[in-house]
């Protein structure tokens, strides 16, 4: 109640911070939803960008809210538009008002916008063709416009299963934020990646740590199905940097029984330096030995 009280404060900063709170209780709030949606029509840019944002973290508890989001898709500002568009991702099928107002913004120059509008597309729709189109912009020549795209199959998952193939040789790409994000695409989608494994274990090697960290984490999402990555994994639990060490033990973890072999690296990882990377090695043979 005090969070929504706050969402009619005259000063702008508060009302922005109450609207992130509510938006990261989630759908637990989902009695904001009508205070959430006036905030939408806010005179501060920052606030309605907030507020979109915050409804798609309600999901379909935040349909109601799906005319006003059309409407600020339309926005002046093109941040506003980008989250309305995604909050429009999240809210799903329900949201099949906004198709229209959708369809238009596919229409504008701003590829970002286009990228955000056929994620929403393709979640209310339920239509591959956009998931076609979202994977054709991994090769655009913006980087921006390549991690938008790499983004948006992300909030897909599963269900983006056609754009592997695509994102599997965006592993590749010139830029090291594009290439983490495409790796974390991947392992959102889980086991419908699994024919992404051979290259995300080749990029446990990456030239940037923050990709050898996330290879690993998204070889632990698919799971069970990444078990060909075990030796590569093993070879990482040996790397200088203990944030890739954890998170190769982490995925051997998520690997389960299929990572046996890494048991041996896995014990000798119990004396690590870095606390963290003990407890994920500890967790890990529990998982993989239990």
């Amino acid at each position: 109640k005090a969070l929504i009280d706050a969402l009619k404060d005259k000063d702008a900063a508060v009302r922005k911070s109450a609207v992130k709170s509510l938006g990261r209780i989630g759908t637990a709030a989902k009695e904001a939803v009508p205070a959430l949606t006036l905030s939408l029509k806010d005179d501060d840019t920052d606030v309605r960008g907030a507020a979109a944002l915050a409804l798609g973290r309600m999901g379909k508890e935040a349909k109601g809210a799906t005319p006003v989001l059309a409407a600020l898709l339309r926005d002046k500002e093109r941040d506003v538009r980008g989250a309305a568009a995604l909050a429009l991702a999240r809210i799903g099928k329900d949201a099949n008002e906004a198709i229209p107002a959708l369809l238009d913004l596919t229409k504008q120059e701003d590829k970002q916008l286009q990228v955000f509008a056929r994620c929403a597309l393709a979640v209310i729709e339920d239509d591959d063709k956009h998931v076609g189109i979202l994977a054709e912009f991994l090769n655009d020549k913006e980087v921006e416009v390549r991690g938008a795209a790499a983004y948006a199959l992300g909030e897909l998952g599963p269900s983006a299963r056609t754009a592997v193939p695509a994102l599997t040789a965006a592993l590749k790409d010139k830029d090291a934020d594009v290439r983490r994000s495409v790796a974390r695409t991947l392992g959102e989608m889980g086991p419908a990646a699994k024919t992404a494994v051979p290259a995300l274990t080749a990029a446990l090697k990456d030239d940037d740590v923050g990709m050898r960290v996330t290879a690993a984490l998204a070889l632990g999402g698919i799971g069970a199905d990444a078990q060909a990555a075990v030796p590569g994994l093993i070879e990482a639990l040996k790397g200088k940097e203990a944030d890739v060490r954890g998170a190769a033990a982490y995925a051997l973890g998520e690997i389960g029984p299929g990572a046996k072999t890494a048991v041996p690296g896995l014990t000798a990882a119990l004396k690590d330096d870095d606390a963290d990377v003990r407890e994920a090695a500890a967790a890990a043979l529990g998982k993989i030995q239990g």
